[in-house]
């Protein structure tokens, strides 16, 4: 998936309605319009049949052996290769505050690639380490991902995400907010059973470890959940948008930390004409930096934040 457009644009002041914990209808609303799915194509979105057949009955995938593959640091904006970059690699899919015991730490070469060992066919995480660089372009802002796959057997690639310190400044110029010092960004995609479908008309929820509703905002430091306008290029954060659009992108900024345990997202769509929690993850987010969590169809196995 193309991240992309989730930081093109990282906040516009939406409103959403409602509070509360648990698993509630707390800032959902009480009637959305039926979920629907779509597939990227070269220059838009096309519909599909949305596939959650695996709700509930599926599992978090199981690694098998350790293999070889390479990991590609990216700039998601421009596409370039990110070298000199360093990047730490959790291959059991938990980021900690050091790079110890089965951590991989290395820096990206001259072309923005890695040698690292995973799991095969289970799900790792990543955090790219901020630095300065002689430019705002060459600068590099903090990113964790959770919950990324890695390929069945060895030789293969994955990529990574880098975001530059170009696209964080321009935020505050083109939008007009203020980038909070201490608050953390949560962003991500939402899919069905097939990753490569994005899902239309679902909200997202964000739940701190205390389980309450974080709530959003009418100051330009306030969090706020924010959708984009489903356009396979030039894709921006529509103003007025309550819910997912075509490219099944989310991004809420200015999340407040309580503490260094995990905050619980979740999504709630109309499926089959009931509008339910379709998706929940739990992980870890940090301060000044952007957290990627993508949301799939819930699982027999959810995190116990979840449950």
């Amino acid at each position: 998936m193309n991240y992309r457009s989730i930081f093109a644009l990282l906040a516009l002041g939406v409103s959403a309605c409602g509070g509360g914990t648990g698993t509630d209808d707390a800032g959902v609303s009480s009637q959305l319009p039926p979920l629907e799915a779509y597939t990227e194509a070269a220059t838009a979105f096309v519909a599909t049949s949305a596939d959650y057949s695996c709700i509930n009955t599926g599992t978090a995938p199981t690694g098998g052996a350790p293999i070889d593959v390479e990991f590609q640091l990216r700039d998601f904006q421009d596409g370039f290769e990110v070298p000199d970059a360093t990047v730490w690699m959790f291959a059991d899919n938990v980021i900690a505050n050091e790079c110890v015991g089965a951590c991989q730490e290395f820096t990206t070469n001259g072309m923005g690639n890695g040698g690292v060992s995973l799991p095969a066919g289970g799900w790792y995480a990543y955090r790219v380490l901020p630095f300065d660089g002689p430019t705002a372009r060459t600068t590099v802002f903090g990113v964790f991902q959770y919950n990324e796959p890695t390929p069945a057997t060895a030789g293969g690639s994955v990529e990574g995400n880098s975001v530059s310190g170009t696209t964080i400044d321009l935020i505050p110029a083109l939008l007009g907010i203020t980038r909070e010092a201490g608050r953390a960004i949560v962003a991500g995609r939402i899919h069905d059973c097939d990753d490569d479908h994005n899902i239309a008309n679902v909200q997202v929820r964000i739940f701190d470890p205390d389980g309450n509703f974080v709530e959003p905002g009418t100051s330009t430091t306030d969090p706020n959940y924010h959708y984009f306008m489903g356009l396979v290029m030039g894709n921006v954060p529509d103003q007025t948008a309550q819910y997912s659009s075509s490219d099944g992108l989310y991004v809420v900024p200015q999340v407040p930390l309580v503490d260094d345990r995990p905050y619980r997202v979740e999504a709630w769509a109309n499926l089959d004409g009931v509008d339910q929690r379709v998706s929940c993850e739990s992980a870890r987010i940090f301060t000044d930096s952007i957290t990627i969590l993508n949301l799939g169809p819930m699982r027999a196995d959810p995190d116990p934040a979840c449950l």
